[in-house]
């Protein structure tokens, strides 16, 4: 997937909430960022590159960009961005976003099993 498809994803997982969109549209890629690079730490042993200098792995910052990382784990991207879209909102928002942090935990969790390097595991609580 590319940015602007998690993107899509993440606004298809919020459309309950279209209202707050102007509220954390400015913040979404940060969130996408957050989450590829936590999955970054268990696939490849490294975090983002945020320096000027061009070095992979870079943050997604244009629509094309697409994670280094396998397909299957993008849209795990998108249930991250999506639990830290609710997680500052009313309780029943929070509600809603626990079910996108436990997709992405499990899709972390099985990324850690593909790895087998169980010094890398970042469980996240809510």
């Amino acid at each position: 997937m590319t940015l602007e498809e998690i993107r899509a994803q993440i606004m298809f997982q919020t459309s309950n909430d279209a209202d707050d969109l102007p509220d954390f549209d400015p913040h979404i890629n940060d969130y996408i960022n957050e989450g590829y690079d936590i999955a970054l730490v268990v696939f490849e042993k490294k975090h983002l590159d945020y320096s000027d200098e061009p070095v992979d792995p870079a943050p997604l910052t244009n629509g094309e960009d697409v994670p280094v990382l396998p397909e299957w784990f993008h849209r795990a991207l998108a249930d991250y961005a999506t639990w830290l879209v609710y997680r500052n909102g009313n309780p029943q928002k929070q509600q809603r976003g626990m079910a996108y942090l436990d997709a992405f935990n499990k899709a972390l969790g099985r990324a850690k099993r593909l790895v087998g390097d169980e010094r890398f595991i970042h469980h996240l609580d809510p």
